[in-house]
């Protein structure tokens, strides 16, 4: 509301002072007084109606405000009459009182019914005017306000399909997949042949399950096992996955996967050690437990896991927990025990 054209100071201090102007000299032409106008310009009378038209805008953009504020009646035709009888009457009785008080007090004599009926008739023209026009912004404005926003939804939208694009692809894992298979293809095919099948599994169950929303977590671990193998072509330190679970529970696709991904990228290469990730259950989660020896500029935080804790928010009350406990770090998930995934 405070974007429109009636609120800004300008049109506020600017329009009366025309309108004014434009009044004074509309009673100049109906009297017949226009040849007296370089004589008599600058009157009293000129800054009686600039100041009349001051107050009456003013009122009629806080008769408006009020009508919006209230929102009554819901009816766009029946709100429109009323706003503009309102401002009518109100200017009636502005006018009517001003011209009254000016002529006995000022010009010491009474205003005859004509002069009051000129007067009444020009500002109550100015003022439907002055209406039609906030009315017309105004709904120009929310018009324009609803496409920006439609606009900026399908923008928040596109942008979010483009993440879960690149998510589901992963440019990286991608391009040192196939830089590991050019190296490996010219001394050990057969290491090739395994390689190509770990990346094709992997994402054959990325594309095939980004659109479900929970696995059971025998077939995430089935693909994780795959991407362990697949990462010791990689020039990451090598893994070792030990699971100790033996409840029949759910999973969000891909979360292993993410989190094994994000260990191994935030742990410093070594080819002499291994990361020995264990996935055990308790009553309530599952726990993922490694011994970190991290990057001094990557390390694995709560961070680092946000997008996989805000899908877990739909599913579940309690959040994901990264603890870190004498020299081991776990990550705490909670179980999704739905039908649904079994």
């Amino acid at each position: 509301m405070k974007k429109l054209f009636i609120h800004h100071p300008l049109f506020r201090l600017l329009s009366p002072l025309f309108s004014g102007v434009l009044v004074y000299l509309l009673l100049l032409l109906i009297n017949n007084n226009i040849n007296q106008l370089k004589e008599t310009f600058l009157s009293q009378e000129l800054y009686v109606c600039i100041g009349l038209a001051y107050i009456i805008q003013e009122f009629s953009r806080l008769s408006l405000l009020l009508f919006r504020k209230l929102n009554r009646p819901k009816s766009f035709i029946l709100r429109l009459v009323l706003q503009v009888i309102t401002s009518v009457i109100m200017t009636i009785l502005l006018v009517t009182i001003t011209m009254v008080l000016y002529f006995k007090y000022i010009l010491l004599y009474t205003p005859n019914t004509r002069e009051l009926l000129v007067f009444n008739y020009i500002f109550i023209f100015i003022t439907i005017i002055y209406v039609i026009l906030y009315i017309a912004h105004y709904y120009l404005y929310k018009l324009n306000t609803d496409k920006i926003s439609k606009e900026e939804e399908a923008k928040a939208a596109i942008e979010g399909d483009f993440k879960e694009f690149k998510k589901g692809i992963n440019p990286d894992l991608l391009f040192e997949s196939l830089e590991a298979l050019i190296v490996i293809l010219k001394d050990s095919p057969d290491k090739a042949e395994n390689l190509t099948d770990n990346f094709s599994s992997i994402y054959r169950y990325i594309l095939t399950q980004k659109n479900s929303e929970l696995v059971s977590l025998d077939d995430e671990i089935i693909v994780l096992r795959e991407l362990v193998s697949l990462f010791n072509y990689l020039p990451y330190r090598k893994i070792k996955l030990e699971c100790n679970f033996s409840t029949k529970t759910a999973i969000i696709p891909c979360t292993l996967i993410q989190i094994v991904e994000t260990i191994a990228k935030t742990t410093i290469v070594s080819e002499d050690k291994t990361i020995a990730i264990t996935i055990t259950e308790d009553k309530n989660n599952l726990v993922i437990s490694y011994v970190p020896e991290e990057k001094l500029r990557d390390s694995l935080e709560l961070g680092s896991l946000s997008e996989i804790s805000k899908r877990y928010e739909f599913y579940s009350n309690q959040k994901i927990q990264l603890i870190e406990k004498a020299s081991l770090k776990l990550i705490i998930l909670p179980k999704l025990n739905y039908k649904e995934a079994s």
